[in-house]
């Protein structure tokens, strides 16, 4: 049986893997390349799948936690049964508080797998925010452990000097990763799948070092660090400076925030939106051929006062 090539988009929250993946699936499609698209994350993965819908692509999407731990059997069974093109390729993106080294475990070791290659990972290392997780710099650190593959990402604006300490930092933790583009390893997913380039046996972890660092591995998902999240409905029109001030109010403890929404300003257009931090960064997106778009957001962080992150959202009905 010809197995099918697996590719990763890893990454910590709000690193840009959804971007890297729309752009990565145009490349793919102006190649010729057929795939299938797998994504997870907490509570509404109908928030990022309905911007890869956009495009037109055929998305299976995992809601819950982390494909890592708990939403992991049903994981290995969408990697089992979906459908992929033939002589194409299956793309995944995990959430991005995935324990990397769980998630390659699963996939190098289960049966539900035996259809796939060994899988490339392509992580998205933030040169903003890079090392500025606090207690979670870690899992940071170890997503980047297993690429075979890592993109620089939000690299304007930032100046010369943190761009080579994050290259120089990324390269000291995966030596055998290749920094590459979205052009460049769009080319080699082609030329993998046509059989004319092979998965280079010094790249990323070798199945044997995968097991040694499960062995000793503490999984970010427990204890005083796990992540929670919590969905929050919003209005079916809203300001875009309310929605923005509620926004920048969060308390500390959150780290992302992502979700669907109308804005009163153009509410004919649904929009999807950002917000990250430590910056407390907000971007609006466009989403275009998409129909039936319920406003809502997910809300992601470390120790969240969920009552309070719920008041504030309930606010914006009332406003």
């Amino acid at each position: 049986m010809k197995r099918i090539p697996l590719i990763l988009v890893a990454g910590f929250l709000g690193a840009g893997k959804t971007t890297f993946l729309q752009a990565l699936m145009r490349e793919l499609k102006e190649k010729g390349v057929g795939f299938s698209v797998v994504v997870n994350d907490f509570e509404n993965a109908e928030v990022d799948a309905a911007r890869l819908r956009a495009l037109g692509a055929e998305v299976q999407a995992i809601s819950g936690s982390c494909v890592c731990c708990s939403s992991l059997d049903e994981f290995l069974v969408s990697l089992r049964d979906i459908d992929v093109p033939e002589d194409g390729v299956l793309l995944v993106e995990a959430n991005g508080a995935s324990d990397q080294i769980s998630l390659i475990a699963a996939v190098t070791m289960r049966g539900e797998c035996r259809r796939f290659l060994s899988p490339l990972q392509v992580t998205m290392v933030d040169a903003r925010r890079w090392r500025e997780r606090g207690g979670q710099n870690e899992l940071e650190r170890e997503q980047v452990l297993t690429s075979t593959h890592w993109c620089l990402t939000h690299a304007a604006g930032v100046n010369r000097l943190r761009h080579l300490a994050v290259r120089e930092a990324v390269r000291e933790i995966a030596p055998r990763a290749v920094e590459t583009t979205v052009e460049d390893f769009a080319q080699y997913v082609r030329l993998v799948r046509s059989g004319l380039a092979v998965f280079a046996k010094e790249s990323g972890l070798k199945a044997e070092e995968v097991t040694r660092l499960t062995e000793r591995h503490q999984h970010h998902h427990e204890g005083e660090r796990a992540f929670t999240s919590m969905r929050v409905e919003l209005p079916f029109v809203v300001e875009r400076k309310a929605l923005e001030g509620v926004l920048a109010a969060l308390p500390e403890s959150v780290i992302r925030v992502k979700g669907l929404c109308r804005l009163a300003e153009i509410p004919q257009i649904p929009m999807s939106f950002q917000h990250v931090r430590p910056a407390a960064e907000t971007w609006f997106l466009p989403l275009l051929n998409v129909l039936g778009v319920l406003p809502s957001g997910v809300v992601i962080g470390v120790g969240m006062p969920v009552e309070e992150i719920g008041v504030r959202f309930e606010g914006l009905a009332g406003g």
